[in-house]
Formats: C-alpha cells, sequence, structure tokens
C-alpha cells in the first residue's frame, strides 16, 4: 500500500531561514547526535527545548574549540577552497546566532543592543538618491553590505603632518584606517569628509554605522585595522537642523536621546531611555557621531550650525566625529572653528569601477533567480558588467564620468534598462537628458502606463520651470518677495513645500494644457517618474527633485529655453557659488563664447576657465563655434595666469608659489586643497605647464621653474623618462635646490623666502611637491621627476 504523502504547511520565512542555516551546520556539523536534535527542536518551532539542548552561545564555544584543528585539516586538504568553506561555515552559523538572538531575546536584550539592533535597521539598505530602475529590476534598493565599494581618501594637501607609514597606505587610504589611529592622534577624532554630489559622502557613513552598529567591526575584513570599539550615531543633517537652531537647542545628549532615538523609535519601539546613556557614551569616548550632510542645511543657518556643532564636539573630546559636506559649504559656511582633521573621497579607479559594477549585476541576477543562483546565472552577470566597463574604458568622457559613484550607478541602471546595447551617452548633460526621456516617457510606455501631457518634452519642461524657480531661492539678486516667506524656511533652494510646487505646476500648466491637474501631475512625478521625492519629518509635505544634480540640470534646461531672458538671469548669478553646476549645464548646451567673456568681464576667471575647458572636450562643435572658441583662449590664458604673473613681476614669491599650485590642481579638474596623483602629472596640460614655466623663469632672471629644476635634476643623475629616482639623486637634487638643509626637509611654509634660501637656483616653484611629501616620503621625488620628465619633450 503506498504511504500517502504527507501534507506540507507553509512555512514561514524565519523557519525557512533555519532551514537555509542548519543545512550548513548538518553538513560541516563536529557536534555529533546533539546537533541534529538541536536542529529537530529548532524546525518545530520548540524553541525551549532547542535551546536547553544547545544554547546559543554553545556556537561560539564549540567552535572556538573546533577551529584549530578544523581549518588546519581544510586547508592541507583544499587549500583555498577549504577557507571559503570554513568562512561560509562561520557566516551560516553567526546568522543563525543572530537570527536566533532576534526572534528569543529581544524582550532580554539590554536597552544598547536594542539601539543597535534599530540603527542598523536604519542604515542597511542602499537607498540611491537619483533614479528609480524599471519594474523588473528584482532589487530597488539593494542591502548595502552586498553592493557597497570601500572609497578610498586623500588627505587635504593644505593640513600638514598626516605622516603614514608609506606611499601605498596614503594613495589607498580608507576610513577604517583613520579610526585605526584615532588612540595615536587626537585631530582624527574630528574628520571632515569633502566631495561634490554622487561621490557617496552619504552611503559611507551609512556603512560605517551599519558595521559598527552589527558590531563586525571586530570581524573578517575589518579585524585587520584594529579599529576601537563604539557606538554609531547617524544624524543626518538635512533633517535635524532646525533643532540645532532654536532658541534654546538641546546639547548633544539630548538631540541623541529626543530626536535620534526618538526617530529610530518608529522602526520598533524601543524602552525607555536610561538616564544619561546617551551623556555616558559621550563622555566615555566610546561614540562615534556621523553628522551627513551639512551642505543640506540652509545657506542662511549654516553658520549657527556650525557653532553648535564646533562647541559640541569640544565639550566631548574623547568621542569620535565625522562630518560631511560639499566643498563649497564647508569652505565658505563653516564659520566656526573647523574640524581638526580634513579628507577628500576620491574619484573610482579602475578597479572600484569593475567591483561596483559587477557586485550591482551580479546583485541583480542573484535576486532575480532565487531559487537558480548557479555558476551560469554569475557567468552572465558578469558578461553585462564587463560590456559597460568596456564601453567606459574605451571612451574617455566616460571614465570622467564613471569616477563618480552617482554617475556610475546611473550609467549601469541606463545600460540594463537598454535591450538593445546601444552605446551610453557620450556627455554627462546627454547622459542626464536620456534619464530624464527615460524616466518621463519611455519606460512609462514599455509598461503600457498612461502620463498626463502629450509628450516628454512637455512634462520635462514643467519639471524645469519648478526647478529654475527653486533655484532663484538661492540668487540673492533674486527679489525675495517673489518668493512665499515658507519657502525659505524649509531648505533654501533644495525644497519647496507642496502649496508653492503645485502653484508653480499648475502656472506651467496653463501654458502647456490648462485641462491637466496639478495634483494628477504630481503624483505622477513621485510615483512613475520619481524625479520628485517626497521628504520625511516636515510637519507639512515638502518636497525635493531625487537628486541636486537633476534640479541643476532641469533648472539649466529652462534657461536654455527662456532664451534672451535665461541669458540675462545666468549672468545675474554668475557669482552665486549654488549656480555652478546650473551654470556648466547650461553652458554645455549653448554656444558659450558669449558666457565666457561675460564671466572674464565679471572677473570670474575660474568659471570661464571651467566653461571653456568643458567646451574644449565637446565633440559636436561646429566650425563657427570652434572659432569663437579659438578667438576666446588667449583672454581665458590671460586673465587666468594674470595674478600669478602679478606675484611674480612684484617679487612675491611665497604668494606666487601658492597660486601655481591652485592654477596646477585646478587645470587638473580637482579643488584647492586635493592632491596630485603621478597620473595628473604625467598628464599634465602640456600648454598650461609650459606657460607656468615661461612665467618663473622670465620674472627670476632664470633663476625658478620647472625647467630650471629639470636641468639640476639631470645633472644629479635623474632619468627623464618617469622613473623614480634613486635616494642618491634625490638627497643631491634637494641639497642644490636647498630643499633640505643639514639633511633635513625644510619646513614650509617658513620665513626662508627673506633668507639665503632665496638665491639658490631651482628653489620653487616648490609646493606642489612639497605638499606631496608631507604624506608621504618621496612623493616630492616622484613630483619633479614625473614634471622634469613631461617638460623636456615640450620645449620649443
Amino acid at each position: 500500500m503506498t504511504q500517502e504523502p504527507e501534507k506540507q504547511t507553509n512555512s514561514s520565512p524565519e523557519k525557512r531561514f533555519v532551514q537555509r542555516s542548519l543545512a550548513a551546520v548538518a553538513r560541516w556539523s563536529p557536534l555529533g547526535g546533539t546537533s541534529f536534535a538541536f536542529a529537530s527542536f529548532l524546525l518545530k518551532q520548540e524553541w525551549v527545548t532547542a535551546l536547553a539542548l544547545f544554547p546559543v552561545t554553545a556556537v561560539s564555544g564549540v567552535w572556538a574549540a573546533y577551529s584549530k584543528n578544523f581549518t588546519e585539516r581544510l586547508s592541507e586538504i583544499y587549500g583555498e577552497r577549504g577557507k571559503k568553506d570554513a568562512e561560509g561555515f562561520v557566516e551560516n552559523m553567526d546568522q543563525a546566532n543572530q537570527f536566533l538572538t532576534e526572534k528569543l531575546n529581544w524582550r532580554s536584550l539590554g536597552f544598547t543592543e536594542k539601539y543597535l539592533k534599530c540603527q542598523e535597521w536604519d542604515c542597511h539598505e542602499d537607498n540611491v538618491v537619483g533614479i528609480r530602475e524599471e519594474d523588473d529590476l528584482p532589487v530597488n534598493s539593494p542591502l548595502l553590505r552586498e553592493v557597497f565599494v570601500p572609497l578610498e581618501l586623500s588627505a587635504d594637501s593644505l593640513t600638514r603632518g598626516y605622516e603614514f607609514r608609506d606611499r601605498t597606505e596614503c594613495e589607498q587610504l580608507q576610513i577604517w584606517q583613520l579610526l585605526e589611529r584615532v588612540r595615536e592622534d587626537n585631530r582624527l577624532r574630528q574628520i571632515a569628509i569633502r566631495a561634490w554630489g554622487g561621490y557617496g559622502k552619504s552611503t559611507l557613513l551609512k556603512h560605517l554605522a551599519y558595521i559598527y552598529s552589527r558590531q563586525e567591526y571586530c570581524k573578517g575584513s575589518y579585524r585587520k585595522y584594529q579599529v576601537p570599539t563604539l557606538i554609531p550615531f547617524l544624524l543626518i543633517l538635512g533633517g535635524c537642523w532646525k533643532e540645532l537652531t532654536k532658541d534654546n537647542p538641546p546639547n548633544l545628549p539630548e538631540l541623541l536621546t529626543d530626536y535620534h532615538i526618538g526617530r529610530l523609535t518608529k522602526i520598533k519601539p524601543l524602552d525607555s531611555v536610561p538616564n544619561n546613556w546617551a551623556l555616558n557614551i559621550i563622555r566615555r569616548g566610546d561614540a562615534l557621531v556621523l553628522f551627513d550632510g551639512f551642505d543640506e542645511v540652509p545657506p542662511a543657518e549654516r553658520s549657527k550650525v556650525s557653532t553648535w556643532l564646533s562647541d559640541e564636539m569640544r565639550q566631548y573630546p574623547e568621542s569620535v566625529f565625522i562630518l560631511t559636506s560639499r566643498p563649497t559649504a564647508y569652505a565658505e559656511d563653516y564659520t566656526a572653528r573647523k574640524l581638526t582633521a580634513s579628507f577628500w573621497i576620491k574619484d573610482f579607479n579602475p578597479e572600484q569601477r569593475k567591483q561596483f559594477v559587477e557586485q550591482w549585476y551580479i546583485y541583480q541576477e542573484r535576486y532575480a533567480r532565487p531559487d537558480r543562483y548557479t555558476p551560469d546565472v554569475e557567468a552572465k552577470a558578469k558578461e553585462k558588467a564587463q560590456k559597460l566597463l568596456e564601453q567606459i574604458d574605451a571612451r574617455p568622457e566616460l571614465k570622467d564620468l564613471a569616477g563618480n559613484a552617482l554617475l556610475l550607478n546611473m550609467m549601469a541602471r541606463f545600460h540594463r534598462n537598454n535591450k538593445q546595447g546601444a552605446e551610453l551617452p557620450q556627455r554627462k548633460v546627454e547622459l542626464y537628458q536620456d534619464i530624464c526621456e527615460l524616466q518621463l516617457g519611455r519606460r512609462a510606455s514599455a509598461r503600457g502606463v498612461f502620463l498626463v501631457l502629450n509628450s516628454i518634452s512637455q512634462r520635462q519642461e514643467v519639471l524645469q520651470f519648478v526647478a529654475l524657480e527653486m533655484m532663484c531661492g538661492r540668487a540673492k539678486t533674486i527679489d525675495a518677495n517673489d518668493f512665499a516667506p515658507e519657502y525659505f524656511e524649509i531648505e533654501g533652494f533644495k525644497q519647496i513645500s507642496e502649496t508653492d510646487l503645485l502653484e508653480y505646476i499648475e502656472m506651467s500648466l496653463q501654458r502647456i494644457d490648462p485641462d491637466v491637474s496639478a495634483k494628477e501631475f504630481l503624483k505622477q512625478a513621485e510615483d512613475i517618474s520619481e524625479l520628485l521625492v517626497k521628504k520625511d519629518g516636515h510637519t507639512h509635505a515638502v518636497y525635493q527633485f531625487a537628486h541636486l544634480s537633476f534640479q541643476e540640470f532641469l533648472a539649466a534646461c529652462e534657461l536654455v529655453r527662456l532664451r534672451q531672458h535665461g541669458e540675462k538671469l545666468v549672468f545675474e548669478c554668475l557669482g552665486i557659488s549654488a549656480w555652478q553646476d546650473v551654470i556648466l549645464f547650461y553652458a554645455a548646451m549653448i554656444n558659450p563664447t558669449k558666457l565666457i567673456q561675460e564671466s572674464l568681464r565679471q572677473n570670474h576667471n575660474d568659471l570661464a576657465y571651467l566653461i571653456y575647458k568643458q567646451t574644449e572636450k565637446r565633440l559636436n562643435l561646429s566650425i563657427a563655434e570652434q572659432k569663437a572658441l579659438a578667438g576666446v583662449k588667449q583672454s581665458v590664458t590671460n586673465s587666468r595666469y594674470q595674478q600669478l604673473e602679478d606675484y611674480l613681476t612684484t617679487k612675491q614669491w611665497h604668494e606666487a608659489d601658492q597660486e601655481t599650485y591652485r592654477l596646477m590642481i585646478t587645470a587638473v579638474g580637482k579643488d584647492e586643497g586635493l592632491w596630485f596623483s603621478e597620473k595628473d602629472l604625467k598628464e599634465f596640460p602640456c600648454d598650461e605647464l609650459l606657460l607656468i614655466d615661461h612665467l618663473w623663469v622670465k620674472h627670476s632672471n632664470g633663476l625658478y621653474g620647472f625647467s630650471v629644476q629639470k636641468e639640476i635634476y639631470v645633472e644629479c643623475g635623474g632619468n627623464l623618462d618617469f622613473s623614480y629616482p634613486s635616494e642618491k639623486t634625490w638627497d643631491q637634487f634637494c641639497a642644490r635646490t636647498a630643499w633640505k638643509k643639514d639633511g633635513e626637509y625644510v619646513n614650509y611654509p617658513k620665513p626662508f623666502f627673506e633668507n639665503d634660501f632665496m638665491n639658490t637656483k631651482g628653489h620653487l616653484p616648490r609646493q606642489l611637491t612639497f605638499m606631496r611629501r608631507r604624506v608621504f616620503g618621496g612623493g616630492a621625488a616622484a613630483a619633479v621627476s614625473s614634471l622634469a620628465s613631461r617638460i623636456v619633450n615640450l620645449k620649443p
């Protein structure tokens, strides 16, 4: 008689998780029959009996006793495969241990453990600010741990004393290396991290909060850093600045207790905060306080917020504080005492690009086939990733864009959406336009979703109008009476109340199609296009663009549409730092000759230079546009180097040296304070290098200049093939140029500009090379070698 199959009940997600975890135990278990009894009771969800047989803590205890022989034997038999299997076993058991803790012991956990779980849940997803993927994308918000790529940092070149063990360590500096050093260098207890939009500032802080919340800082690949044990607190300044600008603002412990923990209780209710819990943690130096987005604070409130931040950091010098910001906001508006250490996020390098794109594609394919993640699926994902990477590597203009994490993410999403495999857009402005078209029409059409208005261009025109009206909220030259008072009480030009937003949409629709409802348009812009998003944490509905760069792009499009009126508005706003990216977008859509000339007339020489260099890379310039651009080249050059020539003419050598660094760092597309890489110097623009050298040689009567240093370098035995000089060659060069005295480097800057050093041939320029040496020994040697090798073939 055939036995009737036992009826299967639908297992819960928790039970399925335990089943998968226990499969690893059954496969590798060193625990004998007890483990199988433990498994049996677990699968029946007889928790108490299971724990009596095999307490959760026994996992780690038995493993500790067993691990040595297990890993040694695996190493002997399977080598690398054994290591991976052993690591996989540990990970499965850690997950099972964590799962049981969450399932069984939430009530018995202490307040700190519960807080850490809530902080973890608050930041465990990689919520990309920007573009929503198509509906067939398996995961819109991947887990942060699955796609995070470690970011490389660069020390601020204007801040001295960050000495690292070797050159490689400095060039590949990560946040964990800084945290490892806080015990020996108190300056690293206050870190400012700067980068422009899309470079991953917020993601980096979420990563830190996540790893510390899960207490993984002492496990796996993080164990090697030996960082201190800290409790993380991730605070978004864009959401809490109002708390800090009250007449009687809370102090830091009060902010963490009332605002931050109050917000986390929305995830899962927490018990009452123990008395002085936050205060004691901060006082002991056990806190890692992460302030994200100083630039998200309204400009008018930044000074007050910076004072609050500075005062609180000084009050608790033993804890660790990290602040992120866009460069201009931090440089201009952080008016209080700045943080004691400053670093920049570097562009993604080729390895980081490859890691991100592969992880992104693998994650999508993996979750698209949850029951069949086999080698062929991974191979398919890597094949798709490789096609994208080949496009990026083959086109310099895409390489430049792919250094930005957000733009690389956009490329991956665009590439995956494109079923026909067409090439990515050539320029940044084209990439943004294609993404807007995708969001405002193409994707909805493919899904059969009806959108109001007749065309993509009409929908974009409405958003363009809104974007420009919002940007004008920052323009000091625009009459504030043109805008509702409550508009300025939100977050300046980046956010807008629902009332004002609907009003602007209605104004635009009256011109395009009066029959369309503003509310319906807004709903579709939010739910389908997702170029507008509702901001959480406000009493009344507040909106912003998915990313500031989309607002800037759309505002530029509207300026182009407005023609002469748009041009006039641009001319009025040339001196407003918040408008720089809008103006660069605008310049990329027009013949920028007149814009360059007006920038020069208003003495915005650096902006004129940026526009010129951006236009120079365009491949679609007409003959007339090429001639017009050539016509302004000399004017741009003269204005850009006028200050350097003035300093040299009046023998202000120190100021001229500083200006040389500024001109050269901006010529390679970096901000002041950043370092030169060897690639920057090897590929430095020929005409600018020759011009700088000519000015130094001319006004010093042949005493200074890169070509003068080159001759000395060769005489000391240096080779002009970009190779690194020998120690003997370098010491001789430093002695000849008076860069060393009695075998020691001369500290810079010091009053040696007024003593005998100034009569030493080849002593200047020195700033850019000296700055490299301060971070790692020999950096100046690499700089001299690179510039000497570069200039030798450029002399007319």
